[in-house]
């Protein structure tokens, strides 16, 4: 069973006279984006562990840049993406 836009809209909360508008796509986007940079973000690592990595080299040389140049910036992307879904959604909202 499909439900309308139009139901389906004033089903969130209809007492609150909220609708979705334009806002609401940018706030998709930017949940999409969180969702998608955290599997990246560990893709990524899993790529670049496989190329640095042979026998005999010590831990250190790759952990530590992979920390610093794959971790920090991939998760601080999908932290400041779903901040932003989130404050975007509570402003459009009104609370």
């Amino acid at each position: 069973m499909r439900l309308s836009r139009d139901v389906w809209c004033t089903s969130v909360n209809p007492q609150s006279g909220y609708t979705p508008s334009r806002m609401s796509r940018w706030v998709r986007l930017l949940a999409a984006l969180a969702t998608l940079s955290l599997p990246g973000t560990f893709l990524a690592a899993q790529i670049d562990f496989v190329r640095r990595h042979s026998p005999g080299m010590a831990p250190q040389k790759y952990w530590l840049p992979q920390l610093t140049r794959i971790w920090l910036p991939g998760l601080a992307a999908t932290l400041i993406f779903a901040l932003s879904a989130f404050a975007l959604h509570r402003r459009a909202r009104g609370d």
